[in-house]
């Protein structure tokens, strides 16, 4: 867990800003390198911060999507993908990505919010049949 608070600690303050987002839950485990999750959520996006053997990942939700099906998170890097169309050589979360999103946070909370959540969920899903294809053919 002290991984995951220190990244936001150090690049992702404007999630608070305002109250704009506020955290919601936790979990952490002590076997495989001490596993932790972090969720946050705002009023259209919630945010699931994953530590995991070393890596730190950030999946992204629509509040209007159910929290403990899988298929409706989706990556950090996917959603900059599908914004930028920019190609990354990793999906782990770095201070580029913590920029990208305080950049576009409102548009990414519009891609997210109730009206936009069918269309850009089955737009992030045929991208990840893409990258899957990039990845492995």
């Amino acid at each position: 867990m002290t991984r995951i608070l220190q990244f936001i600690s150090a690049h992702m303050g404007f999630l608070w800003r305002g109250a704009r987002f506020r955290i919601t839950g936790s979990q952490t485990s002590t076997s495989f390198g001490a596993n932790a999750l972090l969720f946050v959520e705002g009023e259209r996006l919630r945010l699931k911060f994953v530590s995991d053997r070393d890596q730190l990942l950030l999946d992204l939700q629509s509040v209007d999507a159910d929290p403990s099906n899988q298929r409706d998170w989706h990556s950090a890097y996917r959603v900059r993908r599908l914004m930028s169309g920019e190609r990354r050589e990793s999906a782990v979360l770095d201070e580029s990505d913590a920029a990208f999103i305080e950049r576009h946070l409102d548009e990414i909370e519009g891609l997210f919010s109730s009206e936009k959540w069918p269309e850009t969920q089955e737009r992030l899903k045929a991208l990840g049949k893409v990258i899957s294809n990039e990845l492995f053919g």
